[in-house]
């Protein structure tokens, strides 16, 4: 079985190597999976070869549930983080670092548009995870030779019985990524008028909304969640930022609030790194949960240090606007429509947002605006 898997992976890295160079920076078509999961196959997903080297999109190496990685403003640094380890890779001077300062050769990690890849070999060897190059069967692409790339950190079986017991799902995704274009409607010979034109409704799809609340003490916690689990088709998934005492008051709420697939992020009093710690600490006996999302009401300045100097990301600041207290109207009248625009929009967990918060969602979802989820590789505006 190993020995099957290092040879294709010489055969791989020897074809790759004579690959023109323009062809090595080309998003190559394989399917990515992690342990026993295969991930979509879209270009999001896909890595690309160069030199005789897998690069792998960061992303998907946080799909490992305790990995996860924080880009700088510049876009040309990120850091990729297992538990307490990470790995700086710097593209602008193509240099890797590791969390001691210590200058690694591998590979430089490489940047397109906004996405980084990293390298694959490197990385799984430097966090204990096993990369595996699975080919896919000829009968099931279409007679076509495709491979899984497959990154293990935790499984039982091996990558040929993965693919066979994915084999449904990787004809299907292969069969809708390459389907042809549909046949254009041929135009009419009849002196039939065309139809008059009807503009669509404007729509705000690149005006980018940010949900989150906090005080999940305040008894409807539940009953927001409800609406927000109401809402997943439109994928209305936010953060709620939580402090020590409400993690040790309502532990089942916390972990309902990750497996919802909501962000969390730490609601700090005093703002100082021992508060962070100590509740960063309760966070992961409670729901096994880590973030390095910070932010504050009282003590913004003293949050926003903390931030800086251990590698946290602080939101807040001037343009985190608590909504609880306004209405529906007035809500909705603030929110902007200028193409890229960014709203953070804070709530309270209370019954009046409760009340409010339908007409809200009905409002956004109505005119299409963009509801992200903050996360750690999100720098706050």
């Amino acid at each position: 079985m190993k020995k099957r898997i290092f040879a294709v992976l010489i055969v791989l890295c020897l074809l790759a190597a004579f690959l023109p160079l323009t062809s090595q920076a080309a998003i190559t078509p394989y399917f990515m999976a992690i342990n026993d999961t295969l991930l979509p196959f879209n270009d999001g997903t896909m890595p690309f070869v160069s030199g005789g080297d897998f690069f792998v999109p960061d992303n998907v190496f946080e799909h490992i549930e305790d990995i996860w990685a924080i880009g700088s403003d510049s876009l040309e640094h990120i850091r990729l983080y297992r538990g307490k380890t990470y790995v700086d890779f710097y593209t602008d001077r193509r240099q890797t670092v590791d969390h001691d300062g210590n200058t690694l050769r591998w590979p430089a990690a490489r940047r397109i548009g906004s996405r980084f890849y990293l390298p694959l070999r490197q990385v799984c060897d430097y966090f204990g995870l096993t990369p595996q190059v699975v080919e896919v069967t000829s009968d099931i692409v279409a007679d076509q030779q495709m491979y899984v790339i497959r990154i293990v950190s935790t499984s039982r079986i091996n990558g040929e019985t993965f693919v066979g017991l994915n084999r449904n799902a990787i004809r299907a995704a292969y069969n809708q990524y390459y389907a042809p274009p549909p046949t254009p409607t041929p135009p009419s010979t009849t002196d039939v008028p065309p139809p008059p034109v009807v503009e669509p409704p404007r729509t705000y799809r690149d005006v980018t909304i940010h949900l989150s609340f906090y005080d999940i003490s305040a008894g409807s916690a539940d009953g927001i969640l409800d609406l927000l689990d109401m809402q997943t088709e439109q994928g209305f998934h936010s953060c709620f930022f939580v402090s020590g005492k409400d993690i040790k008051e309502e532990p089942g709420l916390i972990r309902r609030i990750s497996g919802s697939g909501h962000m969390i992020g730490i609601w700090l009093e005093t703002g100082a790194y021992p508060e962070y710690f100590e509740t960063s600490a309760l966070l992961f006996e409670a729901a096994k949960v880590k973030t390095v999302i910070i932010s504050s009401e009282e003590a913004q300045e003293a949050a926003r240090i903390t931030a800086e100097a251990n590698n946290l990301v602080f939101w807040g600041g001037g343009d985190l606007v608590d909504y609880s207290a306004q209405s529906v109207p007035l809500i909705t009248g603030t929110i902007p429509t200028e193409s890229g625009a960014r709203v953070n929009m804070l709530f309270s967990c209370s019954e009046e947002v409760a009340s409010l918060l339908p007409g809200v969602y009905q409002f956004l979802k109505t005119n299409e605006y963009t509801v992200s989820r903050i996360t750690e590789t999100v720098e706050p505006t």
